[in-house]
């Protein structure tokens, strides 16, 4: 398949794809907004040791690392969720909670609590819950409580030596001061006893400092502690109304977009001259778009009615193309049929022999479908007599049965009362005779012949003439119908000069052919209603 084709597939389904993508994304659109949203809160954690050394080997890390996906399995346990529950007096079963509460590792020290509810509130409270039962029943939470408990004794006791030393650093100042400016030797030894004394005990406080701050240092170093307590949620974190609208459409889409290749995979009818090229193997000889406005069975006649039309415009193409096949060197007789009803057969050979008549050639038109007539309806005749007519004993002459039109050059026979035997009739010598004469007597007889594969008419009327010609009605007829009407046609050695592709959609049209355009006084000639009596128009140049 070329790209042009694509493109036209495209074209054609493209108020699928939008329908059913408009449709899916309404449907979740409304589906959305029956969903209650739900609200998400988050609190992080910090859990791991303490890293005195500022370049921790790798293993330190990968401990940490360790440690915190430990307490991120250990928050959605039953012994945490069961005491969360009993802390905020949750009022359903603490299992629920396991469907609410969510954690993971997010780093190497890091563990993230996500809870999710109706109620944006209920979602923080669980969360923060969550985090301080983790802290209080954790693995280290006795060691860590001990540890606590040393370590704000250590640190007091480091306040209290602080503020001793730097009062005993004063005093000894001043002592120091005092002894070098006194003369007295009895107060001189005073004052030097007493900053020996003084200097002892700065000297046993500084040691005392010393060891409590080591001791500070070399104590338990493992922690777990709230490193972001969790935020009431404003906005929900589900439904995501666009984000559901958006896939929805594309899905719907997509759907429409598989469902139209489908049909298109499944759909065998001829629907352009590619098609009729590609799976038939035949050249098309025209292409007629679908005649719109029809009230009455002559508005059929479009070539008359609405010559600059272009519909029109089309059969004359239709009539230059039979033109170059040769049909018409030196008197042609064309077979028009089609594989099944309703393809329009006969509109086509009627407007067909309008066209050839309007280029000044002498046109029979003769209808041979003795079974389902419809040529005296186009043309508005009475069908009391006809073709079936010159098959009587009491048979009036040839010229008594040809009917007149309004365009000089184009005569009618109609199909005449319905005989009981069509096939012998028209494979009788007579037949063959009847058409010998009107081939004579005209540049071009037109037949009128029932459809392909409903009876043998066609093949026995195609093998006495100079060819057939199909008409397909574009995208109805199947594939596999045309193809046995042009293999029917063949093994009577009938010479198939072409397809016509009737009925065709305004869009597909006009790809063969486009509107003319004419002056305002044409314009005006256009709009006038058509005449009672059949009158040539005049023929544009080919």
């Amino acid at each position: 398949m070329e790209l042009r084709q694509y493109f036209a597939l495209a074209r054609k389904w493209l108020w699928l794809v939008i329908l059913l993508g408009a449709l899916a994304a309404g449907s979740s659109y409304y589906y959305s907004l029956q969903i209650r949203p739900v609200y998400r809160a988050e609190t992080t954690v910090l859990v791991g040791q303490n890293q005195p050394n500022p370049n921790p080997y790798v293993d330190a890390v990968q401990s940490a690392t360790n440690f915190a996906a430990a307490y991120a399995l250990l928050a959605t346990q039953p012994a945490i969720l069961q005491a969360t529950a009993d802390a905020i007096q949750w009022p359903q079963p603490w299992q629920n909670l396991y469907f609410k509460v969510t954690a993971k590792a997010a780093g190497s020290q890091l563990v993230q609590i996500s809870v999710t509810d109706l109620d944006p509130a209920q979602a923080k409270t669980i969360a923060d819950e969550v985090a301080r039962q983790l802290i209080l029943q954790g693995p280290i939470s006795t060691q860590q409580r001990q540890s606590e408990e040393q370590r704000a004794f250590v640190t007091a006791q480091l306040a209290q030596i602080k503020i001793q030393l730097e009062t005993a650093q004063k005093s000894l100042t001043t002592l120091t001061s005092q002894a070098a400016i006194e003369n007295d030797p009895v107060k001189l030894n005073d004052l030097n006893g007493r900053a020996a004394v003084l200097q002892t005990k700065i000297a046993d406080w500084q040691r005392n400092y010393a060891s409590l701050s080591q001791l500070l240092l070399t104590g338990s170093n493992l922690f777990v502690t709230v490193l972001a307590p969790a935020q009431e949620p404003k906005s929900p974190v589900s439904p995501n109304i666009p984000q559901n609208v958006m896939f929805a459409a594309i899905a719907g889409a997509v759907l429409a977009a598989g469902v139209a290749f489908l049909l298109e995979y499944l759909d065998d009818t001829i629907k352009d001259a590619d098609d009729a090229q590609r799976v038939l193997g035949a050249s098309t000889l025209g292409a007629i778009s679908r005649i719109a406005g029809i009230r009455q069975a002559p508005d059929q006649l479009i070539t008359f009615k609405h010559p600059r039309s272009p519909i029109s415009e089309a059969y004359r193409v239709l009539r230059t193309n039979l033109r170059f096949s040769g049909i018409e060197n030196p008197t042609g007789a064309l077979v028009v049929t089609s594989a099944g009803p309703g393809e329009g057969k006969t509109t086509t050979a009627a407007n067909l022999a309008v066209t050839m008549a309007q280029g000044g050639r002498r046109v029979v038109l003769v209808d041979t479908d003795l079974r389902r007539p419809m040529i005296h309806k186009l043309f508005g005749f009475a069908n009391s007599a006809g073709l079936s007519s010159l098959f009587l004993d009491d048979a009036p002459p040839l010229d008594s049965i040809l009917q007149p039109t309004g365009v000089p050059t184009l005569r009618v026979i109609t199909s005449g009362p319905l005989p009981p035997n069509p096939a012998e009739m028209l494979d009788s010598p007579l037949m063959k005779k009847i058409l010998q004469e009107l081939r004579a007597q005209s540049d071009m007889v037109i037949l009128d012949s029932p459809p392909v594969l409903a009876v043998a008419d066609a093949c026995i009327l195609g093998a006495r003439c100079s060819g057939a010609m199909l008409v397909v009605d574009a995208g109805r007829t199947r594939s596999d119908a045309t193809k046995r009407a042009l293999a029917t046609l063949k093994q009577t050695n009938t010479k198939v000069f072409g397809i016509v592709l009737n009925k065709l959609s305004t869009r597909r049209a006009s790809g063969y052919y486009h509107y003319y355009y004419y002056s305002s006084k044409d314009k005006k000639q256009k709009e006038m209603p058509a005449p009672a009596v059949l009158q040539e128009p005049p023929a544009p140049p080919e």
